[in-house]
């Protein structure tokens, strides 16, 4: 598979994983809080379903990045900033145009970013 292959699918994951940032966040606003937390209401307001966005993100883009490392065997800086692109242009879009949207957003876009610079390899193979 050729560089600008593997571009155009770090791309087109980085669209994908904005997409499911927003059906993330959807899917963790209809969880039920647990009884434990029902009696701390500001915890509950302020931070929970942040945490759960965070934790899901993490979690999901740990699976979906070690998939990609197995199809792709070398995931390098140049497709880390294919992968973020799409991300941060949703990201700013949104701050922009509307950003009360964007806190829950950037909870689960930073632990993914993250993840992804964590999981990249320096070295450009070519």
């Amino acid at each position: 598979m050729t560089n600008v292959h593997k571009n155009i699918i770090s791309f087109l994951l980085g669209s994908s994983f904005a997409y499911i940032f927003v059906w993330l966040i959807n899917i963790v606003a209809a969880l039920p809080v647990p009884e434990l937390l029902q009696p701390y209401n500001e915890f509950v307001v302020s931070y929970y379903s942040n945490i759960l966005i965070a934790i899901f993100a993490a979690v999901l883009s740990l699976i979906i990045m070690f998939v990609i490392r197995k199809v792709f065997t070398l995931f390098t800086k140049q497709n880390l900033f294919y992968f973020a692109l799409p991300i941060v242009l949703f990201l700013t879009y949104l701050l922009v145009f509307v950003s009360f949207a964007l806190a829950p957003l950037i909870f689960a876009a930073i632990p993914t970013l993250l993840i992804a610079a964590l999981l990249s390899n320096g070295a450009q193979k070519i």
